[in-house]
């Protein structure tokens, strides 16, 4: 197996540094490694100022909204000033350990509109390797505006899929991580979830883009979703969905320590792929190379 999605203690809710995730994958007998912090971004605390009117009436966003100016992205993301100290030790990391396990270097990114042409420029100027979607937030990084969080309205349920496909479509990712994150947040697999599913899993088949299988939410355990026991994500409704579509499929370990590199995580998944009988592709496209 390749894994693609992998964090290090720089995104600050992760452990181990990039030399601690390369031994746990090769341990594992990985072939291909790519790292995908959560990409730093420039001007981040300008960025965030943006969002402090919507901050002030939700005290989960405003501690998002705090921690990110105190620390400049730190908590939710890698900081921008560790960017090039990041990319330096990855690629010190791919010749050190080139006979052992190929190494890529890359970014998980939201959807903010106004830093993509800042991912065209890492790709085009070949600093990295590829990018992944990882559509965490609409509009701005604070608690109000998770996808992931309960009670999802369906407002936010449409901009999901709207942004999603959006991203998508500007052929700047090589796969979409966690697509269907969102469910966590709805108690019910209604007809709007189903109706979502459908249109993200169709504008991934049209686009030629793998959705992903991800381990994260297999390790958060699973919950019972209409009478059902399912994962958060890596969740079967939605899947049962992409097998229909016959969409590609990415497996991702969405490793934020070195001890997620383990056996059991990955029987789990197969258990999916086989219930649903998913097409997995074991490469992906490195559109920086």
């Amino acid at each position: 197996m390749n894994n693609y999605h992998t964090h290090t203690f720089r995104c600050g809710h992760g452990a181990g540094d990039e030399e601690d995730i390369v031994l746990a994958a090769r341990n594992m007998g990985m072939q291909e490694l790519g790292f995908s912090e959560h990409v730093p971004l420039p001007y981040y605390r300008l960025f965030m100022l943006k969002s402090a009117l919507h901050c002030f009436f939700d005290f989960h966003s405003f501690l998002s909204f705090v921690k990110a100016m105190l620390l400049n992205g730190q908590g939710m993301r890698m900081p921008y000033p560790m960017k090039k100290i990041h990319e330096s030790t990855v690629s010190k990391l791919k010749r050190k350990y080139q006979q052992d396990i190929r190494i890529y270097q890359g970014y998980e990114c939201e959807y903010f509109p106004g830093y993509i042409s800042y991912y065209q420029k890492m790709l085009k100027n070949r600093n990295i390797d590829y990018l992944i979607l990882g559509n965490h937030f609409d509009k701005y990084p604070v608690h109000q505006y998770y996808y992931g969080k309960k009670r999802l309205s369906d407002d936010m349920l449409r901009d999901y899929r709207d942004h999603m496909i959006a991203a998508m479509e500007t052929g700047l990712f090589s796969y979409v991580a966690h697509p269907d994150l969102f469910l966590m947040g709805r108690e019910h697999f209604d007809d709007l979830c189903q109706e979502v599913t459908y249109d993200i899993c169709l504008a991934a088949k049209r686009l030629n883009i793998p959705l992903e299988l991800n381990a994260g939410g297999i390790r958060k355990g699973l919950c019972e979703k209409d009478g059902r026991l399912v994962f958060p994500y890596a969740n079967d409704y939605f899947f049962e969905i992409a097998g229909k579509v016959e969409n590609d499929i990415v497996l991702g370990i969405d490793a934020h320590h070195p001890d997620h590199f383990n056996q059991n995580v990955i029987e789990q998944l197969y258990q999916i792929v086989d219930r649903h009988h998913l097409h997995i592709i074991e490469k992906i496209e490195m559109k920086g190379i």
